[in-house]
């Protein structure tokens, strides 16, 4: 039961992603910074941290349906989101065995994936010519400012599910 309720949050973050890129402006303070919202993601990425078990298809399946979803939504080019999503938790999920989860990891992981995602998306955009940016300006005036960004909504999503979504991890298990 939980786990629909996971599934309702991320559509109604992937509507709220869509209105946030028409909400932001093209170009903040006169320059080419870009900001991209990465909301499902985030919280795709607290599922696997504080949610998930053992298993990982949960979130691996989460992030390919939902990267899918923003694929045929908002890009140009279908099943870039689809493979960063996956590949990006899956990284995360190597490194989460490590390591205790609490805010600090938490941040750690955040910059770990979205540098992935951002990176990978950047190449994969510049391999089939869809931007033609240097890699400097790529890290300037898109990395940064995404990250900035997408983690002020990590401040804001975090205290409000990360216990949360453990006391669901709970009840799942007992069920």
């Amino acid at each position: 039961m939980k786990k629909v309720l996971i599934i309702i949050i991320l559509l109604s973050l992937l509507i709220l992603e869509g209105i946030a890129m028409i909400l932001l402006p093209t170009n903040i303070f006169i320059s080419d910074m870009y900001i991209i919202p990465h909301w499902v993601f985030l919280f795709i990425l607290l599922v696997n941290v504080f949610f998930d078990n053992e298993e990982l298809y949960f979130s691996i399946t989460l992030a390919i349906v939902f990267g899918l979803l923003i694929d045929v939504v908002y890009t140009d080019l279908l099943g870039v989101y689809m493979f960063v999503y996956p590949m990006a938790i899956y990284i995360v999920n190597l490194i989460k065995q490590f390591f205790q989860a609490n805010f600090y990891i938490m941040v750690v992981y955040y910059l770990v994936s979205f540098t992935i995602i951002e990176m990978m998306i950047y190449i994969i955009y510049s391999f089939v010519d869809l931007i033609n940016i240097t890699y400097i300006l790529f890290i300037w005036d898109r990395l940064i400012p995404t990250i900035i960004a997408n983690f002020i909504f990590l401040l804001v999503l975090y205290p409000i599910f990360s216990k949360r979504l453990v006391k669901w991890k709970l009840k799942e298990s007992k069920d």
